[in-house]
């Protein structure tokens, strides 16, 4: 059986190791509970279910503000992030892209990614483990710019001076392979564009991925009017030669 399942409920969801889960309707005991069973409490209906990847990464401890998985989502459509991908991960953070890169390249892929405070890196390791990534996943406490990985496909920046790794990073990637820099401010993305122009990245681009919830009432429609709308900018670039 899985170590982690899924409780669902119409309006709320829990994951949680097997054993007894506290709801808000009371505690449910999916010891051992099979998938698919209906369990009822308090005059509740749940279903108990694997959890997707995408249950696990909510599950996930942040610390560091994390990237979203909207932006995660676009720098798999912009840069065609497949099977088998070597990837590079500056920044660890609480490890969310890391994982995110993880679970679409697989396990004929790897991903290497660096956090060098120690705080984040104890987080982010924990979160790999349990999304059950780090047998391609693997995170090192070092600083980014002590990074030896080569024949890399692509790599992804979340720090502070990004634009002082672009050189290096060309260096280590793969003709065609992409660079994709992350930062909430548009400043550290002009540095960034101009590093890449002068190191002779193609197909140049800055995105800005903003998503709105819409919600029906009364007959009425109309977006919920709060949330989270910027969280960062993205610079691409690919490697010509």
């Amino acid at each position: 059986m899985s170590e982690y399942i899924l409780l669902l409920h119409k309006e709320r969801k829990f994951v949680a190791k097997r054993g007894v889960i506290n709801t808000h309707v009371g505690r449910v005991d999916v010891s051992n509970a099979k998938i698919g069973e209906k369990i009822v409490v308090g005059g509740e209906e749940f279903v108990v279910l694997k959890p997707t990847f995408a249950d696990m990464l909510e599950k996930c401890r942040r610390g560091a503000q994390i990237i979203m998985p909207k932006d995660a989502a676009q720098i798999a459509a912009i840069t065609g992030l497949g099977k088998g991908w070597r990837c590079l991960d500056g920044g660890s953070g609480s490890g969310f892209l890391a994982i995110f890169l993880g679970h679409i390249v697989g396990d004929e892929g790897k991903v290497y990614t660096y956090e060098k405070r120690k705080d984040f890196y104890d987080k982010a390791k924990k979160n790999i483990e349990m999304c059950g990534m780090d047998g391609i996943v693997e995170i090192k406490n070092e600083d980014m710019e002590n990074f030896t990985e080569k024949a890399l496909d692509i790599i992804t920046l979340d720090m502070k001076n990004a634009e002082k790794m672009v050189g290096k990073a060309c260096r280590h990637l793969n003709s065609g392979g992409w660079l994709a820099v992350y930062s909430p401010h548009i400043e550290q993305q002009i540095k960034v564009r101009k590093e890449m122009e002068k190191e002779g990245f193609g197909y140049l681009k800055t995105v800005e991925n903003i998503q709105r919830e819409w919600k029906s009432m009364g007959g009425y429609t109309h977006p919920v009017p709060k949330g989270i709308m910027h969280t960062g900018f993205i610079t691409f670039g690919r490697k010509i030669i």
